[in-house]
């Protein structure tokens, strides 16, 4: 490859290679405390910024002290405290950003990215099955929704009840949406479940209990989906993007397609094919297409466009 169709080749995809640096810087500030481990430094004062992102990133994840806002919103919750302001501050962000994070800020949603950078080719779920499998990450919301709301309600009329239902759940009173998050999986359930085994010297930890082993299968299997279909736990799993999605469709930020460029399914459908999320965005109107709440904005469906057609409105 020669200098000038190197060149070219950037200017054709210099939406995604700034996407993947934006992604790159963001994880390391994120997870700053790799920052301090390498330069020996003191980064305590990044703390507070990390821990109001509104993305999934455990509270007890080794990498770093942050945590995103879903999870603190249910830890008030499960605290008995109703947390207004950050369900407010995570709707603005929405409203006015759609779902940016998720495209460019997640780590989570890095992570994925770098399995599906494997060049490998990429399937697609059939239709049918995509649209309902969409759902489940709704239910495990609704699931969660289900488990800690109790403890909101008891933890200021009926103490004794509140202490006891909390026991009674275990590890879902302390972290409602470990169970659900794979940064849990990726960033503390996985290192741990290795140590143990390193230390015991045996896969025995692997089979403590069978709520254990699914979790690591699970989770593995969905990593491994990961390289053949594009942010699968994004689409399908993550309690995060069921909130997002339901309110980015009403975000003011959206992309649209010119009328006029663009020539449709039939002659083209570029976009759609270069979508790692299958939107079908050919069938929402013209005046603006969010995937029903499921685009990432990674942009790759205008950088993709031979017409030009994509574009990005506010308002």
């Amino acid at each position: 490859m020669n200098i000038k169709s190197f060149l070219l080749k950037i200017k054709n995809h210099r939406t995604t290679i700034s996407r993947h640096i934006v992604q790159i810087v963001a994880f390391i500030i994120i997870n700053y405390i790799l920052l301090e481990v390498i330069f020996s430094i003191n980064l305590l004062s990044l703390d507070r910024l990390v821990k109001i992102l509104p993305i999934i990133n455990s509270p007890r994840n080794p990498i770093s002290s942050g945590a995103g806002i879903m999870e603190y919103i249910f830890y008030f919750i499960v605290e008995g405290i109703f947390p207004i302001f950050l369900i407010a501050v995570l709707v603005i962000i929405l409203l006015l950003t759609n779902r940016v994070f998720c495209g460019w800020i997640c780590p989570i949603g890095t992570i994925q990215d770098a399995c599906a950078a494997i060049p490998v080719p990429k399937k697609r779920v059939k239709i049918s099955t995509h649209k309902s499998l969409l759902k489940i990450k709704y239910v495990f919301v609704i699931l969660i929704t289900i488990i800690v709301f109790p403890l909101a309600i008891t933890a200021t009329t009926n103490y004794e009840f509140y202490l006891d239902y909390r026991a009674n759940i275990g590890e879902f009173g302390d972290k409602p949406m470990g169970f659900f998050s794979l940064s849990e999986y990726i960033f503390v359930f996985f290192p741990n479940m290795i140590i143990d085994m390193i230390q015991t010297g045996s896969i025995q930890p692997l089979f403590s209990n069978m709520l254990t082993f699914i979790t690591f299968f699970f989770y593995f299997i969905i990593i491994v989906l990961s390289v053949w279909y594009p942010r699968v736990y994004c689409r399908y799993f993550c309690p995060f993007a069921a909130i997002a999605s339901a309110v980015s469709e009403y975000s003011f930020l959206k992309l649209t397609r010119n009328p006029v460029r663009c020539v449709g399914r039939s002659e083209c459908g570029i976009c759609e094919k270069v979508c790692p999320k299958q939107i079908r965005m050919l069938d929402e109107p013209f005046e603006f297409f969010t995937g029903k709440g499921e685009c990432n904005f990674c942009l790759k469906c205008k950088e993709s466009c031979p017409y030009d057609a994509i574009d990005m409105k506010f308002g």
